[in-house]
C-alpha cells in the first residue's frame, strides 16, 4: 500500500493538505447540522486546492471531496446535474490509479458506489445498479476486517444488494443483504453512527424479510421494530437523518399490523409516518419515499374503518350493495391526500414513479366506488392509463396498472356494463397478459418468479371472461395461454427439440443456444454473489447458480433470444404457437376442455376437431369456487383424521359428496350435454371416452373427475369419460408430440422401473407407511427394477437414478406445497439435511422419462396464488420431462393406495403397451375401488384424490 499522497515536486504541498483537512471537517460539519454555510466552504476549499496541484494524490483527493458535497447537495436540492457531476468526479479521481490499491481507493471506491445507486433510484438505469454493486465489492476487497471502514463499506453493500431486490425480487440479493447487514451492525464500535446505520438498514431489510418468507417471518418484523426503535432513541431529534428513522419505523409497524392487526401499531405507525414527511423540507429527494410510506399507512386506516379490504378500483359490485360510512369516506379523503402528495412528489423517471401513480390510482378509483364519484373514476383509469403504457416504468406496475384500468373501465358501468365497456377493457387486458411474462425473468430464481406471477393471480382469467363477453373463444383461449404456465412455458421453451431450427441458424447463434441452455437449467445457489472466477458460462450443469451469475445469464439469453429472432423465419422463436397451431396439435383423441373461473362470468372453452366453443356455466361464480374449495380441504382432512369421533369423519364424507355432486351439476354435466357424452360413455354408447381438463385458479383444488352423484348408482363423469389433466393446452401438446415421436418410444412391454419408497422418513413424526413397502416389494419384483428403500433412498441417489428410468414409482411421505411451505417437497431418507424439492425435480431435463407414479399424499397440492402455474410436486415432474404423472389432490390411505397400484399395474400386461394405456389404467383402478362396495361409494375421499396429468 502507497502514502496516501506523494511530497516530491509539489509545491505547498503542506499547505494543500491542510486545505484538504479544513474542507473535509466543514463537510463533515455540515452533516451533523445541515447548515449550508458549511456545505459552500467546504466546495470553495476543495476546488481550490484542485486549482492549485496537478498531484495525482492531491487531486484524487479534492475530486472526491467535491463529489462528496456535489451529493450532499443533491440530497438537499435534488439537482440531477449535482449527482451527474459527482459520480464524474468520483470517476476520475480514481482513474489515475487503474488496478493499483492505495489507502484510499476503497473510500473512491465506496462513494463511486452509493452515488450510482443513488442516480439508479431517479433514472432506473440498471447499468448505474450493476456498476454499484462492483464498485463496493472492489472497496471491500481491500479492506481489512472490522472498524468502522469495514461496517461502512458492508453497509453500502448490503443497501445495493437490497436495490437488486427492489428491481428484481430476487431472495437470493435480499438473504445476502440480510447477512451483509448484520455483519456491519457486528464489526461496529457500539454507539457509533455506523452501527446507527447498519442497525436502520438491517430494520429495513428484516422488513422485505417478512414479504419474502412463505410464513411471514414474523419474528423478522419484531426484531426489525426493536432496531428501529433503538436507532431513534441513538439519535438526537435534529439529526438530518431522524426523519429518514422516523419513517423507517412507521413501515415496519404498518407491517407487523398488516400481520397482526395490533390497532396500536397502526396508531404509532401513523404519527411517525407524518412526523417523518413533515420534518422533510419541499424538494428533498427522500421526501418521495416518506410520502410512500404515509400513504400506505392510510390505506391501512380506511381498512381499519372500513372493518374489511379495502375496496378495489373497478370492484364489480359498486361496494358490495352497502352505503359507505362517515369514518370510511374521511379514511378514502386521507388516502387520497396522501397518495395525491406522493404522487406530486415523484419526479418523472423516478424508480417510485409507478407505484406513486398506481397509489393514487388505487386511493381515487377507491374513492369512485364509496362516494359514487364519476371524475375520481375518470381520474383513475387516467392515472392506470399513463403507467401502463409507460415503456420505461416497471413491468410488474405497469401489469398491475393494466389490470385495474380494464377492470376500472367494466365496472364504471355498473350494472348497465355494455359490449363498449368490455371493448374498452380488452386493450388493457391484451396489455397485462403480454407483459406477464416478463415479470418472471430468468435473472431470479424459480421460487422468485412464482411470487412475482402469484401477484397477479387471476388476471389471464378476467382477460378471458371480458374476450367472451365479445363472443371471442379463440382469444379467450390464447390469453389464458399467455397468461397461465408461465413457469411451464419457460420449461418447455428450454425442453423442445430444436435440432432442426439451430441447424439453419448461423453457427455462432446456434452454439450460444446450445451453451445456454443447460446452464440455465443449474440448481440454485442460495447465495447471490458470484460463485468464482469460473462465472456464469463455464461451470458444470450440476454447479449451484449464484444469483450475480443468473443475472449475467440472463442477459446473455435476452440477447440470444432477440438476435435470433431477427433472423428471416424466426420472428416466433419460442413464442407461443398460433391458436390454430395449438389446435391443430391437439389431434382428434378426445375433446379438451379449459374451465376459466373469474368474478366476471364462469365459462367452459371446448377444445375439439380444431375448433373453440364456450359452454357458459351460469351456475358457478369465481365466489361460490372459493367457498367450496376452501370448505372442501376442510372435509378431505376430517375425514382421514383418525383422532376425529367417527360421525364428524361420515359428516365430512357427507361433505365431499355434495361437493362432487355440485361440481357434477355446476361444471361436468353442461360440457357433457354440450358435448354429447350419455351416460353409456361417448357419443353413440361407445365405451367411456378420453377427455382432458383445464381447471383455472381456485378451480385447480377440486376433483373434477370425481364429480357426480355416486350414491346409489348416480350419474358421474367416471361413468361416462377417462378424465385426465393439463396444465395449459400447450402443455398437452408437447406432450402429445413427445409421446408420437417416434415408434421407439412405443414399447411392446413395460418399462422397468426406478422404485424408490420411504415407509418412515426419519425425524418427520408420520404414521409409518407399512402399504408403500408392500407396493415397493411389488414393483420390484418387475424385470430389471431397481429398489431405492429407506436408507438407500437419499436426495443425491434419487437425483442421480432419475435420468436413467424411464418410469419412476414413489411410495412415501410427501409435503404439499401450500400453507407456510416454501416449496413441496418429496419426504426421502435425509429429507431433514437435503430435501428433495418440487424445485430441484421441475429443474431436471429427462427427454426419455414417461411416467411418474406419486403414491404420496397432496403432491398436487400448491398455494393458491400460484393454482395456474402447476407449482405442485406433480407439476414438477411433468415439467421436468415425464409425459405422464399419477399425482394426489389431497392425502391419500395407505392400505387403499397399495390396492390401487395393484389394480393399475395390472394393466400393463403385453396387450396393453406402456406407456399410451395410463390414463385408461388408473381410470379402471379407480373405478374398480369405489364400486368394490357402497362403502367405498359412500368415502369418496379415499377413491378420488387420485389424477392422471399427461395425454
Amino acid at each position: 500500500m502507497s502514502a496516501p499522497y506523494g511530497l516530491f515536486g509539489t509545491p505547498g504541498y503542506e499547505q494543500l493538505l491542510a486545505v484538504l483537512g479544513a474542507a473535509e471537517e466543514s463537510h463533515t460539519r455540515y452533516e451533523r447540522t445541515g447548515r449550508l454555510p458549511d456545505l459552500e466552504r467546504a466546495l470553495v476549499l476543495f476546488d481550490a486546492v484542485l486549482d492549485r496541484t496537478q498531484n495525482i494524490d492531491l487531486r484524487g483527493a479534492a475530486m472526491n471531496g467535491v463529489g462528496t458535497v456535489l451529493w450532499s447537495r443533491y440530497e438537499r436540492f435534488g439537482e440531477p446535474a449535482d449527482l451527474d457531476g459527482a459520480i464524474t468526479l468520483f470517476r476520475e479521481a480514481l482513474a489515475p490509479y487503474g488496478t493499483e490499491v492505495t489507502v484510499v481507493t476503497p473510500s473512491y471506491w465506496t462513494n463511486l458506489s452509493g452515488a450510482l445507486r443513488l442516480r439508479w433510484l431517479r433514472t432506473r438505469d440498471a447499468r448505474d445498479l450493476t456498476a454499484s454493486v462492483d464498485a463496493i465489492r472492489t472497496a471491500l476487497d481491500s479492506t481489512p476486517p472490522g472498524g468502522a471502514r469495514r461496517s461502512n463499506r458492508l453497509d453500502s453493500l448490503g443497501d445495493a444488494l437490497l436495490s437488486l431486490y427492489h428491481v428484481h425480487g430476487d431472495s437470493a440479493a435480499l438473504a445476502e443483504a440480510v447477512g451483509t447487514f448484520r455483519a456491519a451492525v457486528a464489526c461496529a464500535e457500539p454507539g457509533t453512527e455506523e452501527q446507527t446505520w447498519a442497525r436502520s438498514n438491517l430494520a429495513e431489510a428484516l422488513r422485505l424479510h417478512h414479504h419474502q418468507s412463505p410464513d411471514g417471518a414474523p419474528e423478522a418484523l419484531d426484531e426489525a421494530a426493536v432496531l428501529a426503535r433503538a436507532v431513534l432513541a441513538a439519535v438526537p431529534r435534529r439529526h438530518r437523518l431522524y426523519p429518514r428513522f422516523l419513517s423507517n419505523l412507521a413501515s415496519i409497524l404498518a407491517e407487523r399490523h398488516q400481520a397482526r392487526a395490533d390497532p396500536a401499531d397502526l396508531r404509532e405507525a401513523a404519527r411517525a409516518a407524518r412526523r417523518a414527511v413533515d420534518a422533510t423540507p419541499a424538494g428533498h429527494p427522500n421526501l418521495v419515499q416518506r410520502n410512500a410510506v404515509l400513504a400506505s399507512v392510510r390505506r391501512l386506516e380506511l381498512i381499519g374503518a372500513a372493518d374489511v379490504a379495502a375496496p378495489a378500483p373497478g370492484v364489480l359490485d359498486g361496494g358490495g350493495g352497502r352505503r359507505s360510512t362517515r369514518r370510511e369516506r374521511r379514511a378514502v379523503r386521507a388516502w387520497v391526500r396522501a397518495t395525491a402528495e406522493a404522487y406530486a412528489t415523484t419526479p418523472e423517471g423516478h424508480a417510485l414513479r409507478g407505484l406513486a401513480l398506481l397509489n393514487h390510482g388505487s386511493a381515487l378509483g377507491t374513492r369512485a366506488v364509496t362516494e359514487g364519484d364519476p371524475h375520481a373514476l375518470a381520474a383513475a383509469i387516467d392515472l392506470y392509463r399513463k403507467a401502463a403504457s409507460d415503456p420505461t416504468m416497471d413491468v410488474s406496475v405497469r401489469v398491475g396498472c393494466a389490470h385495474l384500468w380494464a377492470l376500472s373501465v367494466i365496472g364504471g358501468g355498473g350494472e348497465s356494463r355494455s359490449p363498449d365497456d368490455h371493448a374498452a377493457a380488452m386493450e388493457p387486458f391484451r396489455l397485462a397478459v403480454e407483459l406477464l411474462p416478463r415479470t418472471a425473468s430468468y435473472r431470479i430464481g424459480r421460487m422468485d418468479r412464482a411470487r412475482q406471477l402469484g401477484k397477479f393471480a387471476g388476471l389471464a382469467q378476467d382477460a378471458a371472461a371480458c374476450a367472451l363477453e365479445l363472443a371471442d373463444p379463440e382469444l379467450a383461449l390464447r390469453l389464458l395461454e399467455q397468461g397461465r404456465g408461465v413457469l411451464l412455458a419457460q420449461a418447455l421453451d428450454a425442453r423442445t427439440d430444436t435440432t432442426d431450427l439451430l441447424s439453419r441458424l448461423p453457427d455462432e447463434l446456434a452454439a450460444e443456444y446450445t451453451r445456454l441452455i443447460p446452464q440455465l437449467d443449474r440448481p440454485e445457489a442460495a447465495a447471490f454473489i458470484a460463485s468464482g472466477p469460473a462465472g456464469a458460462g463455464h461451470s458444470g450443469p450440476g454447479t449451484p447458480l449464484a444469483g450475480e451469475d443468473r443475472h449475467a445469464l440472463a442477459e446473455r439469453w435476452d440477447r440470444l433470444v432477440a438476435a435470433i429472432r431477427r433472423e428471416p423465419g424466426y420472428g416466433d422463436f419460442l413464442r407461443l404457437p398460433r391458436t390454430a397451431e395449438m389446435l391443430a396439435g391437439l389431434g382428434d383423441e378426445g375433446p379438451v376442455v379449459m374451465v376459466n373461473i373469474s368474478p366476471l362470468r364462469c365459462d367452459a372453452l371446448v377444445l375439439r376437431e380444431g375448433r373453440v366453443r364456450c359452454v357458459p356455466l351460469t351456475g358457478l361464480s369465481h365466489a361460490e369456487v372459493v367457498r367450496r374449495a376452501d370448505a372442501f380441504l376442510v372435509a378431505v382432512r376430517a375425514a382421514g383424521d383418525a383422532g376425529l369421533p367417527l360421525s364428524r369423519q361420515r359428516d365430512a364424507q357427507s361433505d365431499i359428496r355434495e361437493t362432487l355432486a355440485w361440481l357434477w351439476t355446476a361444471v361436468a354435466e353442461p360440457v357433457l350435454d354440450a358435448l354429447d357424452f350419455r351416460a353409456d360413455g361417448r357419443p353413440g354408447g361407445e365405451s367411456p371416452g378420453r377427455m382432458w381438463w383445464i381447471p383455472t385458479g381456485p378451480l385447480t383444488a377440486l376433483p373434477l373427475h370425481a364429480a357426480g352423484r355416486h350414491e346409489n348408482d348416480g350419474d358421474s363423469l367416471l361413468d361416462r369419460a377417462v378424465s385426465s389433466y393439463a396444465p395449459t393446452v400447450n402443455s398437452l401438446v408437447h406432450a402429445r408430440r413427445r409421446q408420437t415421436a417416434g415408434p421407439d418410444r412405443r414399447p411392446t412391454v413395460p418399462t422397468a422401473p426406478l422404485v424408490v419408497a420411504v415407509p418412515a422418513p426419519p425425524g418427520a413424526g408420520l404414521v409409518p407407511l407399512e402399504g408403500a413397502r408392500a407396493e415397493a416389494a411389488l414393483l420390484a419384483a418387475r424385470p430389471g427394477a431397481r429398489l431405492l428403500l429407506d436408507e438407500q433412498a437419499v436426495r443425491r441417489t434419487v437425483l442421480d437414478a432419475l435420468p436413467h428410468h424411464p418410469w419412476v414409482h414413489f411410495a412415501c411421505h410427501a409435503v404439499a406445497a401450500d400453507g407456510g411451505a416454501a416449496t413441496g417437497q418429496v419426504l426421502l431418507h435425509d429429507h431433514e439435511t437435503a430435501p428433495l424439492t418440487l424445485t430441484d425435480i421441475a429443474r431436471l431435463r429427462l427427454p426419455a422419462a414417461e411416467l411418474a407414479y406419486l403414491s404420496a399424499c397432496e403432491t398436487t397440492r400448491g398455494r393458491g396464488e400460484y393454482a395456474d402455474e402447476a407449482l405442485h410436486i406433480t407439476g414438477a415432474f411433468h415439467m421436468a420431462g415425464f409425459t405422464h404423472v399419477i399425482g394426489t389432490l389431497w392425502a391419500v390411505d395407505d392400505d387403499t393406495s397399495r390396492e390401487l397400484a395393484d389394480h393399475f399395474y395390472s394393466a400393463f400386461a403385453p396387450r396393453h403397451p406402456f406407456p399410451g394405456r395410463t390414463a385408461h389404467a388408473l381410470h379402471t383402478a379407480v373405478r374398480a375401488l369405489r364400486d368394490a362396495d357402497e362403502g367405498y361409494r359412500l368415502n369418496p375421499s379415499l377413491w378420488a384424490p387420485y389424477i392422471h396429468v399427461g395425454p
